[in-house]
């Protein structure tokens, strides 16, 4: 089993304020000593970082937590679009080790120009990225599309070569058409027509969905009816992930929803780690 989204938000001398993340004290030894209990083999550790977010875990520290469990961390690295030379540095983190892109959190339209330059550079590269996305642009950070989501199209018809792993609420309350309220992040209502995301999902070959955090836990969670057919369906573009919801909130169990939701064994094997292992070199 691979987890696609962890952090630490403490590493040497990185302290975290705690304002952004509930995870901002966990220690590299916390998130391994999570990993062992829930029985997951492996996990992509993210970097944190752009001009958004007051705190930053820096790719280099990412790059040295995982050398010191080389066989259980997968580093991804981050890069601030709106600083000059992002290109030349995602190229360095590459060949430190790095085998994909993400946590990216800028505060910009998903399909704007320097995400542009950024998207170019992961398809040269060969990366996969790892968005977050904002509903609002008062959220602190994130990427910014509409509630259709036209914006993303756009940036998946433009860059087939690229592979972009979805996640946040500016993402997951797409999974249903019918949006009421664009600002509330978590909706509950049942799911009656699929939105936006699942017609990327469908549609797209370079689009998957983390299903982590508290709005990959929610967009199942709120209409397991129809979670169960989306799971099955579409289970080779969506990746099992925790963002670290269980070890802060243990009520918030992944892993045990998507065992909620009695699946096939192989729609299991993909979204516990056979898509992650087509996305990056492991």
């Amino acid at each position: 089993m691979i987890d696609c989204h962890t952090h630490i938000g403490r590493y040497k001398d990185v302290r975290w304020c705690g304002e952004l993340a509930d995870w901002g004290d966990v220690t590299l030894e916390a998130l391994v000593g999570f990993l062992d209990d829930l029985g997951v083999n492996r996990a992509v550790l993210l970097a944190t970082y752009s001009w958004d977010m007051k705190n930053h875990l820096p790719t280099e520290y990412v790059i040295e937590a995982c050398q010191e469990y080389p066989d259980r961390l997968i580093p991804f690295c981050a890069v601030e679009v709106r600083e000059k030379g992002f290109e030349k540095k995602l190229a360095e983190f590459k060949d430190m080790g790095c085998v994909g892109v993400g946590e990216h959190t800028s505060k910009l339209p998903i399909d704007h120009r320097l995400n542009l330059r950024l998207y170019r550079s992961c398809g040269r590269l060969e990366l996969p990225i790892l968005i977050h996305m904002a509903i609002s642009p008062s959220d602190q950070y994130g990427a910014l599309d509409n509630v259709k989501l036209e914006g993303l199209e756009r940036v998946l018809r433009q860059h087939s070569n690229v592979n972009f792993i979805m996640h946040g609420p500016g993402w997951w309350r797409s999974i249903s058409a019918d949006i009421e309220d664009p600002t509330i992040p978590y909706p509950a209502d049942k799911v009656e027509k699929p939105g936006s995301a699942v017609y990327l999902l469908e549609n797209y070959e370079n689009v998957y969905g983390d299903l982590s955090a508290a709005s990959g836990y929610n967009a199942l969670a709120r209409d397991i009816g129809f979670a169960r057919g989306f799971l099955e369906r579409l289970s080779r573009k969506l990746l099992y992930g925790t963002d670290l919801k269980g070890l802060l909130e243990p009520e918030y169990s992944h892993m045990r929803l998507l065992e909620k939701a009695n699946l096939s064994s192989k729609s299991y094997e993909n979204i516990y780690h056979e898509n992650i292992e087509r996305l990056v070199t492991l």
